[in-house]
């Protein structure tokens, strides 16, 4: 029997190995449906300083950086509106690393795009590709990273996070994708919210309103494509539940961000 998807690991020079990989088979690159890099993962951290990360593909956050959102100290890059990378894969992954942080009491934090790892060859080649590491880390490129501030703990909660997620996505089917509308959905609204409070605060220090209004049209429509992605994540798709479930969903999301632009005043 011939699995319908495979899963594959890279180990090699970073970036490089990865672009190598995509660009020397152009039919095996037309089969990558997703790309994840474990970069610096495993740390003890009481020892390493930092946490654990999950630096984001292009959203928003990379340009508009406000609220909780922060970058790392490796800092900012200079993602513009057109580099932005709708997809569902950002809020999935997020989903099942807070969830097995919650279960383990491991923390969980995220990070606007930044670049500069494995994942960059993967959205340079228009692959959905988010990146898993730790930063800041006080032995980073130094003679002190040893097998001493690995942490079997936190190895095994990465672990566990990212090989959930790779088994649920090349064995998704139906009820799979609407798990993931909902969570995308879920995610939609709660940034909106948040956004159209950041944007009052804004206003009301002498911020422009057609700013405001367009960083919350820009997260609208972001969620909205975000959303689109899902269809043909199933395999063997049964019905026409998905597309369905889409469609509520970014209608939902569409209702939402016409009343907080109305709202912004």
């Amino acid at each position: 029997m011939v699995p319908q998807r495979t899963l594959t690991f890279l180990w090699g020079d970073e970036i490089v190995s990865t672009q190598r990989y995509i660009k020397e088979d152009p039919e095996r690159a037309k089969g990558i449906l997703w790309g994840m890099s474990l970069d610096m993962v495993g740390e003890d951290t009481d020892k390493t300083g930092g946490s654990f990360l999950i630096e984001k593909m292009p959203d928003p956050s990379a340009i508009w950086t406000r609220g909780t959102d922060k970058h790392s100290e490796w800092g900012a890059g200079d993602t513009k509106e057109k580099d932005l990378f709708p997809h569902y894969y950002n809020d999935f992954i997020m989903r099942i690393c807070k969830d097995q942080g919650k279960h383990a009491k491991w923390t969980v934090n995220y990070n606007p795009f930044e670049g500069g790892s494995d994942h960059t060859p993967f959205l340079q080649n228009n692959i959905p590709g988010l990146l898993m590491w730790h930063f800041t880390d006080m032995f980073y490129h130094t003679d002190n990273d040893r097998l001493d501030k690995v942490s079997a703990t936190t190895m095994q909660n990465v672990g566990i996070s990212a090989l959930t997620a790779a088994y649920t996505l090349v064995n998704a089917d139906d009820n799979t994708s609407i798990y993931i509308v909902n969570e995308v959905k879920d995610a939609a609204l709660v940034r909106l919210k948040t956004e159209y409070d950041l944007s009052k605060v804004a206003l009301a220090s002498g911020k422009a309103k057609n700013e405001e209004k367009h960083i919350i049209e820009v997260w609208g429509k972001y969620y909205v494509d975000a959303l689109s992605t899902i269809q043909g994540l199933s395999i063997n798709a049964q019905a026409n539940n998905v597309s369905a479930a889409i469609k509520s969903a970014a209608d939902t999301i569409d209702a939402q961000t016409k009343k907080y632009l109305e709202d912004l005043k």
